[in-house]
């Protein structure tokens, strides 16, 4: 029975609000506010007095844990945090996102337990976001709108330094897609529309009737022949830091660099050098290497009209959290069938 197998649940779903309805009269949950916890933790301690609570009262320990958007402030989700699950018998553990590097799979593996993350949810949503801020940066969208509302129109004429620069267009020119994973491919698709050649490297090539006419390439090659280079694959010991002094140095002079996946993929000091010495030619960065703090040299008034800068919310639509909280549910309801969840991230032991 589903009060046999109670989920411990932080926060709750506030787009599939329906479907979670159901999905609490099917299961029993109990909640963790997010009004009522600020950091760390404040989780970890929420989470033990749940599992205490339980074991004071007779009741069963947790099957699962699960985990809805705008709980990312509360990482690492570690052995510190959730151990008194594991030690109760917990065995599944499912969050929002498509990125888990916050997560400590292999800790959870050890314990043989799953962890879900939602995969699928996000990606049209970030694949548009990541176009927007190529076309932004490309068409100087920031320096345009700035100068029309506060009357400067298109700049002084005469001063080119003050004036709004003429803008690049994506057509016949090559994009770089660093991952072609489900996001790259969106991306690829409407770089595509927009004229776009499309390169990508990624660990592995995919499916040749997966790359969407995208051309495998060598990460070298990649660097040296792409006008723009959009960052989409996960962030990883490998790939911290993935580009850095020596990669700049490799890149066209002039290039458009766009990153919304993880932000310490890039050495952000290398990007503000690289940036002043107009190596990049401008970049949208929706994730940063220590946000909500952004790098100081990205807030120099030289770089002003050559950055778009957005608060990590390239994926953040009501339909894309609509979906993403649909998967957790959905991959809750696989593992208590005894199946192993489609969005499983690891092999437990």
């Amino acid at each position: 029975m589903s009060g046999d197998r109670p989920i411990l649940s932080l926060g709750t779903a506030t787009f599939a609000v329906e479907e979670y309805r159901a999905f609490c009269e099917e299961f029993t949950i109990d909640t963790i506010p997010l009004s009522q916890v600020y950091n760390h933790d404040d989780v970890k301690a929420a989470v033990s007095r749940a599992v205490a609570n339980r074991a004071e009262h007779g009741k069963p320990p947790y099957t699962a844990f699960i985990r809805f958007f705008g709980t990312g402030m509360y990482s690492p989700y570690d052995q510190d945090m959730l151990e008194s699950l594991t030690e109760a018998g917990c065995r599944y553990f499912g969050g929002a996102g498509a990125g888990y590097d916050e997560v400590r799979t292999e800790w959870m593996t050890s314990q043989g337990a799953y962890y879900c993350n939602t995969p699928t949810a996000i990606t049209v949503s970030t694949a548009n976001g990541a176009l927007m801020l190529l076309l932004n940066i490309t068409r100087t969208s920031y320096q345009g709108e700035d100068y029309s509302r506060t009357g400067k129109w298109r700049g002084p004429l005469g001063d080119p330094q003050n004036t709004i620069p003429m803008g690049y267009d994506l057509e016949d020119r090559t994009l770089g897609i660093i991952g072609l994973g489900d996001i790259g491919k969106a991306l690829a698709v409407r770089a595509q529309a927009c004229g776009m050649k499309i390169i990508y490297y990624s660990r592995r090539r995919v499916p040749e009737d997966q790359e969407h006419g995208a051309k495998y390439v060598s990460f070298d090659e990649l660097l040296a022949t792409s006008d723009a280079i959009s960052v989409n694959c996960p962030l990883t010991p490998e790939t911290r830091h993935l580009l850095g002094p020596a990669e700049f140095a490799k890149m066209k002079t002039g290039v458009y660099l766009v990153n919304t996946a993880r932000g310490a993929i890039i050495n952000e000091e290398a990007l503000v050098e690289a940036l002043k010495s107009g190596k990049v030619a401008a970049a949208g960065l929706d994730v940063f290497e220590n946000e909500p703090e952004i790098h100081p040299g990205l807030f120099d008034p030289s770089l002003a009209y050559r950055l778009s800068l957005q608060p990590h919310t390239t994926g953040r639509t009501v339909a894309a959290f609509t979906k993403g909280e649909m998967q957790i549910m959905k991959s809750v309801r696989e593992y208590m069938r005894g199946e192993r969840p489609e969005y499983a991230v690891n092999n437990p032991i």
